[in-house]
């Protein structure tokens, strides 16, 4: 997905209350009834800090170097997919006051970027509705228990010759530490990629398979 680099930077530079101000809002941002906003396929749930974008479970079993892809990401590895861009997942974190910045903490010199929490909403197989973080999904080898809830640290996607990189890699959030995405694990093993496996013991949606992931940056 290629967009020009100084229109796309300075969209991402608006705080939520700045578009919510303008009449005019920026291509792509659309008002709801309910007073969110939808930007293509990921809403902003302004009242909860939070957005959320549409997904599918892929693997049921397996190593997991990626917990959510897009369709021409590494779908081999993957916990979900989903068809949201990781341009406009990004341009929503930033709407909503997340910073980036660094994957680690204790970097001397560097801000680390804003935590933030992933959940699912899905419905089981009797219709009812629930709300769970993702980490129940995704089992942690070195304790053989669901992975702990840490947060995912918001580092951003850069762009390359009018390219957004994340988009480029099918990357939204990975928990192996390599190529560009929007989200990353702070956990300081997470450059092994035999960390974690899908928890095959947590189960997956089957008469509604699609579910909807929940980002909350933690402000």
């Amino acid at each position: 997905m290629k967009f020009p680099a100084a229109i796309l930077m300075l969209f991402l530079a608006l705080p939520l209350t700045a578009v919510c101000q303008y009449a005019s809002r920026p291509s792509g941002i659309e008002k709801l009834p309910d007073g969110n906003y939808k930007l293509d396929s990921v809403t902003i749930r302004t009242s909860k800090g939070e957005l959320a974008f549409p997904a599918r479970f892929v693997l049921k079993e397996g190593a997991l170097e990626v917990i959510i892809a897009k369709p021409e990401g590494r779908l081999h590895e993957t916990l979900l997919v989903t068809e949201a861009s990781a341009v406009k997942i990004q341009t929503a974190l930033y709407l909503l006051k997340a910073r980036n910045g660094a994957r680690s903490k204790d970097k001397p010199g560097l801000r680390q970027g804003t935590l933030v929490d992933i959940d699912l909403e899905w419905t089981d197989d009797n219709g009812v509705s629930h709300r769970e973080p993702i980490e129940g999904w995704i089992l942690d080898r070195r304790t053989n228990a669901p992975m702990k809830r840490i947060g995912w640290v918001f580092t951003g996607s850069g762009i390359h010759q009018g390219q957004f990189l994340a988009d480029a890699e099918g990357n939204i959030v990975i928990n192996w530490s390599q190529g560009a995405t929007v989200l990353d694990s702070p956990d300081p093993e997470s450059e092994d990629d035999t960390l974690h496996t899908v928890n095959e013991s947590k189960p997956q949606p089957t008469l509604h398979p699609d579910v909807t992931v929940v980002f909350r940056p933690r402000l």
